[in-house]
């Protein structure tokens, strides 16, 4: 009598572990052919300036601002230039130029967040400052907005960006615009 029990009791322990299988595999794997989406990070600090020690010798006997250039991901760089009052951003990548636009020359911008499709990066997300202006400088001045910046790499046409203080988790919406305009460009 203990053999159909016994029986019984091992096909439905069996069933239960096949669905349970079945279901943390749904959720630990995407879809086949699904694009996984993650982000990366290029800190602005400690840079070098992607010259030589001869090459900034040079420029700073000229009067030339030697620039700051920033290992990023994919074969750019992060190259901050910087003319009388401001630093200007971009992408470098051989002849590939992407600005990212005109901060202070104190800028606050700590980080560049590089959006990746599959682990092949498409876009990237930055902070960036709106200032009130000076008789100086157009940068100068109280800081009098701050968004996060959404900009796509060669190939994307991606140029939008995400107000900080109007918007709930700007950061996830960011990386949303990032991503809906990655498949739209692929669709």
């Amino acid at each position: 009598m203990r053999y159909p029990i016994l029986l019984g009791s091992l096909i439905l322990l069996s069933l239960v572990l096949n669905n349970s299988k079945s279901s943390a595999q749904r959720f630990a794997a995407p879809a086949q052919g699904a694009t996984h989406f993650s982000s990366v990070y290029t800190a602005l600090t400690n840079c070098g300036s992607g010259m030589t020690k001869k090459e900034e010798r040079a420029a700073e006997k000229h009067g030339s601002d030697i620039p700051t250039r920033c290992k990023g991901f994919g074969g750019y760089s992060v190259d901050i230039s910087y003319s009388a009052c401001s630093s200007s951003f971009s992408l470098v990548k051989g002849e590939e130029n992407i600005s990212l636009g005109m901060q202070a020359m104190n800028w606050k911008q700590k980080t560049v967040e590089w959006r990746l499709a599959d682990g092949k990066p498409f876009a990237v997300i930055m902070r960036v400052y709106d200032y009130a202006g000076n008789d100086e400088c157009a940068t100068g001045g109280k800081i009098t907005g701050e968004s996060l910046i959404v900009r796509g790499l060669k190939d994307f046409e991606i140029d939008e960006s995400v107000d900080v203080k109007s918007t709930t988790n700007p950061n996830v919406k960011a990386r949303e615009i990032a991503d809906k305009g990655y498949a739209k460009t692929k669709s």
